[in-house]
């Protein structure tokens, strides 16, 4: 059996590439020559996961940086590790086997600092007779016992970062139990067959090749090949356990203090809802201890409370806790991806994140980070995404979140006087995703941090401020000292910019070729409409110009204008596409080439 994957980023690689993937592996680190995932769910609820790999190291860095070790982590209060075999094929054909101390437990690096969870433990695996064309080979088999996990799931990934001469993945279930799986990005259908009272579905794929190391590729892996999988029937009966960890919600006499002295302390209801999240996410450590790794339970709001810190779910237990003391209904909400969400097979292996949603009773619904202070509402921030509500019942719909165009309008209106000082105002409009609503409410003097090019002094007066969950307006008097870079006889001037726009997304030197698709955060649109009056003896050496691009991708316009001691700049970019596709990357490539160009972000005097 040999399924195909026609599928439109393994179509592209193997046309282009397929010299370089199959017939000269020998340029990658190393090669996967075998890979074997077995899940089993055993007819006592226990689970076992089985691993199978051997690897052929061709670099130094193969072996003294990537896979000269493995790392395997696992809760042994409700987990055992059973090490089958390692050993190493040298590259003259000798076999090595591990020595005793090969093996090493030690805490995972994510729970150092957690005490809660200083009871996981990671099995160091240190593979000896390591050098350019040796062979690893390790087997192993990880053991769950029942009620750990609610049902056996799977969200895998069906490709690595190095070629794969053979992969395998299979699923053992019960005769009596269902299998509900999907396979995303390929069209590869299971052998199916039972053995030795087991229903097995079994998927082997042969010359598949390596991840793209390209930045900004789709995140998630979502353009490679999937496969998910669960024997629960739905969500609900996943969600069920998961969700008696957010009952565990009840206030101690701290969190009941706190949130009366907040009450106390704010008058706005937003003011309040603010605080409470400044205090969960700046005074609450957050424990980046992965859900599986605790059977997807978590510790009550008065727990996390006293050990001044927990994992995502925990920390927001807490602030729904100090909500709900403070008056506020509020709840979790599972952060998916669209193109992994599924109705019908429940798993909580596709929580991307995990955020609460607040209902005041003056504004639209707000969805809060527990991990950082989001300046937006995440319903704008987030495309591609299902929010999902635990309480089924109550909330049955998911709600996807919008792709909204973003957008930035600056403008300014400046005088230089004969002291080369700059006076007038400046303004910018901020739209959806782009629009800081929240780090407004939370501090006033906020907006001054978004006017790049500009110091909070320079900024005299803010003489018009206006937020709003969408759209946010600020205008201010302007005063700087020194603006201009003086050499000899000319004055260079770098143009004001948005600190959240475009340059915030660290796009700069794009590379000429593109295979996989390219994902920018959104669909933007950023202008900038500036006006200067210069002083006698000062005129414009820039040379007047315009450059304009228009493609599939979106528009570019730079122009320079000069009528007497005036001298206009507009610069605007809209992209057009949040998802570029390889057969458009030329064109995107050439408005942000334009967009970083050194000589579009400055003009220069000459006197």
């Amino acid at each position: 059996m040999k399924p195909r994957l026609p599928y439109p980023l393994f179509s592209a690689i193997c046309l282009l590439f397929s010299t370089l993937l199959f017939s000269q592996d020998e340029n990658y680190d190393a090669v996967y020559l075998q890979l074997t995932k077995i899940y089993t769910l055993n007819a006592d609820g226990s689970m076992d996961y089985n691993y199978v790999k051997k690897i052929k190291l061709q670099t130094y860095r193969a072996f003294n940086n990537l896979y000269g070790e493995t790392f395997i982590i696992y809760n042994p209060e409700f987990q055992s590790l059973k090490i089958n075999d390692v050993y190493t094929i040298m590259a003259d054909g000798k076999k090595v086997s591990s020595p005793k101390n090969a093996f090493n437990e030690v805490l995972p690096g994510f729970a150092s600092g957690a005490p809660a969870y200083n009871n996981m433990r990671e099995m160091v695996i240190t593979h000896p007779g390591t050098e350019r064309n040796a062979i690893l080979c390790l087997d192993y088999t990880l053991h769950s016992k029942k009620g750990f996990y609610p049902a056996l799931m799977g969200n895998e990934v069906l490709a690595e970062s190095e070629p794969l001469k053979e992969l395998t993945v299979k699923i053992r279930v019960p005769l009596t139990v269902k299998l509900n799986y999907k396979i995303l990005n390929s069209n590869a259908s299971p052998e199916e067959f039972e053995e030795e009272g087991f229903r097995v579905c079994s998927w082997k794929f042969r010359d598949v090749p390596a991840i793209s190391p390209e930045e900004f590729q789709k995140g998630g892996f979502d353009l490679y090949p999937r496969l998910i999988f669960s024997t629960a029937k739905d969500r609900g009966v996943v969600y069920g356990s998961f969700k008696q960890s957010f009952s565990a919600v009840q206030p101690s006499e701290e969190i009941k203090k706190t949130a009366e002295a907040i009450l106390k302390e704010c008058k706005e209801e937003t003011d309040v809802i603010l605080k409470l999240q400044e205090k969960v996410v700046n005074e609450f450590r957050l424990w980046p201890v992965p859900l599986k790794y605790t059977g997807f339970t978590c510790r009550p709001a008065a727990e996390t409370w006293k050990s001044n810190g927990g994992n995502l779910a925990e920390k927001a237990i807490l602030l729904i806790s100090l909500l709900n003391e403070a008056g506020f209904s509020a709840e979790p909400v599972l952060v998916m991806r669209n193109s992994l969400f599924d109705e019908k097979i429940g798993s909580l292996l596709d929580i991307e994140d995990i955020i609460v949603k607040v209902i005041p009773k003056s504004t639209d619904i707000l969805y809060l980070s527990v991990s950082s202070l989001n300046p937006q509402n995440l319903i704008y921030g987030l495309p591609e995404r299902v929010f999902v509500s635990l309480d089924r019942q109550k909330d049955p719909e998911n709600f996807r979140t919008p792709e909204d165009e973003n957008k930035i309008t600056f403008t300014a209106m400046l005088n230089i006087n004969e002291k080369k000082q700059f006076n007038g105002e400046v303004s910018a409009t901020f739209l959806n995703n782009c629009d800081p609503w929240l780090a407004i409410l939370r501090d006033k003097t906020k907006m001054k941090s978004y006017f790049g090019g500009f110091s909070a002094t320079d900024l005299k007066e803010q003489k018009v401020i206006t937020t709003g969950p969408d759209k946010s307006y600020s205008r201010y008097v302007v005063e700087k000292e020194k603006p201009l870079h003086k050499d000899t006889n000319f004055y260079f001037y770098s143009l004001p910019f948005v600190t959240n726009g475009i340059d915030s997304w660290g796009i700069k030197l794009l590379p000429k070729t593109r295979i996989t698709p390219f994902e920018i955060p959104s669909i933007m649109e950023e202008s900038y409409d500036l006006a200067y009056t210069l002083p006698d003896g000062m005129k414009l050496f820039t040379a007047v110009n315009k450059t304009e691009i228009r493609n599939k991708a979106g528009f570019f316009l730079f122009e320079v204008k000069s009528e007497g001691d005036k001298v206009m700049v507009n610069k605007t970019i809209k992209l057009e596409k949040r998802v570029i596709e390889p057969s458009l990357y030329t064109d995107f490539k050439a408005l942000m080439d334009r967009w970083n160009t050194e000589k579009f972000k400055e003009i220069i005097f000459i006197e």
